[in-house]
């Protein structure tokens, strides 16, 4: 039977992460930040962590876990999913009955009555009536942002002597000539130091940041990513320049990491972008819609996880209002798109 709509943004706005807190009874074991507007404690997703291993941002409705076998965080929806270990939708479900909101079922004619997850294999969603329900699950692996609209300012320089030859990069599966490509290198010296950098252009092909992936593993306490203070990943889809350039007859296919798009480039998926996480922002939604005009449509192929599922059911609902999106669903728990062969993507893609 399906579930009944429910506006995910008006869920949001009705109720805030404190009340959700309360709810679940962890307000009184958190202690307040500094400035006031945060809260910090031992993760109540994973019991027994560090005492300020968990941080809310209260003017935000957030949360990160810092958790170093976690590193996920979100809004109230996000939350209660990983509590309850259910969907964003069902998630939303169980916060208008705890607060009595009334919105279940409740829709205007901007917006569609419902919205079911896919269950085939692949399948494509035609465009409803315009309108948006921001809402957004955070990458496990990169920093998070915020919604609020801003440019991140072209670089006046370029990382220098760069190691392109560093063994990490063909552990990943990478030709000299893909590396060449996106200017890939481990980097000794500065903020990066002792990472793998990856530049980051914004769509007019201007470079705006770069990224610093820890080769391996990372030590205890070190994100596996960094990236440059102030820098806006909501601002940016990564390769997006590239990618614009390919035959816009074709899909544009939208993965979560930067080496899911570097190893589907390598194979011949060239119209393949990441927005850096499974988080769409609205700048991110705003430049894929431009860039798949000619109703070429999008197809999402995040990573098959739980944060991966429940980040592109948001991006259907929100993209499928504008334009064709289709899901691929990867073959099995726990797979990332750029561990598959260029069989098993053409056997999903095509």
């Amino acid at each position: 039977m399906p579930r009944p709509f429910i506006d995910f943004g008006a869920v949001k706005a009705a109720v805030s992460f404190q009340q959700v807190l309360a709810h679940y009874g962890f307000t009184n074991q958190m202690k307040s930040t500094r400035n006031g507007d945060g809260l910090e404690g031992s993760c109540p997703i994973h019991p027994g962590t560090g005492k300020d291993i968990f941080k809310v941002t209260l003017s935000k409705n957030c949360w990160f876990c810092h958790n170093s076998a976690c590193k996920c965080g979100g809004n109230h929806l996000d939350f209660v999913s990983k509590m309850e270990g259910c969907d964003a939708h069902e998630a939303a479900l169980k916060l208008d009955q705890w607060f009595n909101l009334g919105l279940a079922g409740k829709s205007d004619s901007s917006q569609p009555r419902q919205q079911q997850s896919p269950t085939q294999n692949q399948r494509w969603s035609s465009p409803p009536a315009h309108g948006d329900s921001a809402h957004s699950a955070q990458s496990s692996e990169l920093p998070v942002d915020s919604e609020e609209p801003a440019d991140n300012t072209p670089l006046s320089f370029k990382l220098e002597n760069l190691k392109t030859d560093h063994g990490y990069l063909a552990e990943r599966g990478l030709t000299p000539e893909t590396v060449a490509e996106f200017g890939l290198g481990f980097c000794a010296r500065g903020t990066m130091s002792g990472r793998i950098v990856i530049p980051i252009n914004n769509k007019d092909g201007e470079l705006v940041g770069y990224a610093g992936r820890w080769p391996g593993q990372p030590p205890e306490e070190r994100p596996k990513y960094k990236l440059p203070a102030g820098f806006r990943k909501s601002a940016e889809v990564f390769n997006l320049d590239r990618a614009s350039t390919e035959e816009k007859g074709l899909p544009l296919i939208v993965v979560e990491g930067f080496f899911d798009v570097i190893k589907l480039w390598q194979l011949g998926f060239r119209r393949v972008v990441s927005i850096m996480g499974c988080s769409l922002s609205s700048q991110q939604e705003a430049a894929l819609v431009e860039a798949s005009q000619g109703r070429s449509g999008i197809i999402l192929m995040f990573d098959e996880d739980e944060a991966g599922r429940v980040g592109r059911e948001k991006a259907l609902v929100r993209l499928a209002r504008r334009l064709f999106v289709r899901i691929a669903p990867l073959p099995q728990e726990g797979a990332q798109p750029d561990h598959l062969t260029e069989s098993e993507l053409h056997a999903l893609l095509d």
